[in-house]
């Protein structure tokens, strides 16, 4: 599976939601759509995807060039991006599956794993930020 699916610098919406199934040999291929931000490197959502909309109850055009400590408070006032490359330490935690909780439209706070991919495409760097929400049975 391509983490790092790419899209074309004319396409101004990363997350087409109006994706077909891919054909591969005789097999189909269903695409995935975790929950997940395109960012920029100050941490400004620039799109999400469809499945991120249904879990946080938002609709794309509430959330772009909303900072991502909108939905997820505990990253406010992190530097997302420090010397060029992703923050070591928020780096480290994700490896590590720190727990971080996310707030959706209504206000209820759940628990998640994050993710941070870094995105390079004609030059221009983002970050896409998956989200892993946890079960309440799951969680410690």
């Amino acid at each position: 599976m391509d983490v790092l699916r790419s899209f074309s610098s004319s396409d101004s919406r990363p997350f087409s939601h109006a994706r077909t199934p891919e054909r591969s040999d005789d097999y189909w291929i269903e695409p995935q759509d975790p929950p997940s931000l395109a960012l920029d490197e100050r941490g400004m959502i620039q799109d999400c995807s469809k499945s991120f909309e249904n879990l946080f109850g938002f609709q794309r055009s509430d959330l772009v060039w909303q900072h991502v400590s909108r939905l997820l408070p505990q990253l406010t006032g992190i530097e997302l991006i420090q010397a060029g490359r992703l923050n070591p330490f928020l780096n480290y935690l994700c490896h590590c599956g720190h727990h971080y909780e996310a707030q959706n439209r209504q206000g209820k706070v759940f628990s998640c794993i994050l993710s941070f991919v870094r995105v390079e495409f004609d030059g221009k760097r983002s970050l896409r930020l998956i989200i892993n929400p946890l079960l309440p049975e799951l969680e410690p």
